[in-house]
């Protein structure tokens, strides 16, 4: 997941480099006023479809990250929920175990002792 986080740092650091020498490119540029704000608006344009692409690819791996995370909580809540059903199995197992084993002690100290 890091690597896909620097990746994402890049490219948005390319971007708005991209972007910051666009403008600097335009504003030193020997054209008139009008050119200029109309280049900049073209630039401004561009660069708002591309934060909205990356902001929908953000958005889409957001989605798909929630998906795994519902899968795999899902998988463990079966998981533990089987455990519990072993556990419970097993300790009714050993509860029977010990009474059958009480009886066979109280017959044995009866017997014994005559009681």
């Amino acid at each position: 997941m890091s690597k896909s986080n620097n990746a994402v740092k890049l490219l948005a650091g390319l971007a708005i480099g991209t972007a910051i020498g666009a403008v600097v490119g335009l504003l030193y540029a020997p054209e008139s006023g009008a050119d200029t704000r109309k280049k900049l608006k073209k630039e401004a344009d561009k660069l708002k479809k591309e934060a909205d692409k990356y902001a929908g690819d953000f958005s889409e791996k957001a989605k798909k990250a929630k998906a795994e995370l519902e899968v795999k909580l899902e998988e463990i809540k079966a998981k533990l929920a089987e455990q519990k059903d072993e556990l419970i199995a097993k300790a009714e197992e050993v509860s029977g175990k010990a009474k059958d084993k009480a009886k066979d002690v109280k017959d044995e100290f009866q017997e014994n002792v005559g009681v």
